[in-house]
């Protein structure tokens, strides 16, 4: 496996499988101080720029988020610990919170 950076990001899909519309709330790591969520855009001068998304995240039934490079994506910060499995926690604004094991890939 390959070593984690201080700084790194998560690629993947988050959905909302509900009837309902919920709202992420929070996000958390095993490995990682902060989770953010973050977008790709390009601006007024062409220049392609990372905006943070604040909490909470607005999910309408069925919706999906893709996370994907060059795109909307998870930035991990500040990592403090060195073993084990990196997992994601998503926490929504009905109460529960999903888990997500990240798979590790060099890119």
């Amino acid at each position: 496996m390959p070593d984690l950076a201080k700084t790194t990001a998560v690629y993947g899909q988050i959905q909302n499988p509900r009837e309902i519309d919920v709202s992420i709330l929070s996000a958390s790591s095993s490995l990682y101080k902060r989770v953010e969520f973050h977008t790709m855009s390009v601006d007024k001068e062409g220049i392609m720029r990372m905006r943070k998304w604040e909490y909470p995240i607005h999910l309408k039934p069925k919706e999906t988020i893709d996370l994907e490079r060059n795109g909307t994506h998870l930035m991990l910060y500040d990592k403090q610990n060195e073993k084990g499995d990196l997992w994601i926690e998503i926490h929504y604004s009905d109460g529960k919170t999903e888990k997500h094991i990240v798979e590790i890939k060099s890119l």
